[in-house]
């Protein structure tokens, strides 16, 4: 039987395999989840640089709080501001070649490049509570949304070892299905413009 130890020694093996200190992951929003989730008044978008989005143009990006396992983690959406026509573009925000498909509310979102060291990961996993679908899916996402790290196969690790060593079929696509990210928009806060 698995216990929620064995739980943080999966999550810290991922982190130590799967770190680098440099980057960070993206996943992109659906178009029609993103005009639902960012038409909120209070989402304040900022025009910023991004060197991996466009060398060239400025992109809008928006700060968010997501509350997690009674801890606040910070990660951002990105836009695009104007059309650039360069491969790092058109990737970075998932348009065709010659930027088909722009659409300026196309939305990334854009986890942690860095972790919380001073965040507690045994006492977060650890608390009381059965190893159901809910804890495992949280788990993912702490692995996720606290920069912890980097390669998106590290994510579809873990999700398989609650597949497959606990037991739990729900964790099975729960990234690719975009739920890990429905989740985070249920509980996120907007960061206000000072």
């Amino acid at each position: 039987m698995t216990t929620k130890a064995d739980v943080v020694a999966k999550f810290k093996e991922l982190h130590k395999k799967q770190y680098i200190p440099r980057g960070y992951m993206i996943s992109n929003v659906p178009d029609e989840t993103s005009v639902k989730v960012f038409a909120d008044a209070d989402a304040a978008w900022c025009e910023t640089y991004n060197q991996h989005a466009s060398k060239y143009v400025n992109i809008r990006s928006l700060s968010v709080t997501v509350p997690l396992l009674g801890h606040i983690f910070k990660m951002k959406f990105e836009r695009p501001l104007i059309m650039d026509h360069h491969s790092e573009f058109e990737e970075y925000f998932g348009f065709g070649g010659h930027c088909n498909g722009f659409n300026v509310n196309r939305t990334i979102a854009r986890f942690p490049s860095t972790f919380d060291a001073d965040v507690n990961i045994d006492e977060l996993l650890l608390q009381t509570g059965p190893i159901d679908a809910d804890y495992a899916k949280q788990a993912v996402i702490l692995l996720a949304l606290g920069g912890y790290v980097k390669y998106w196969n590290a994510i579809h690790e873990f999700e398989q070892w609650f597949v497959d060593v606990v037991g739990i079929p729900e964790c099975k696509g729960f990234s690719e299905s975009k739920e890990l990210l429905a989740r985070i928009f249920d509980v996120m806060k907007f960061e206000k413009m000072e």
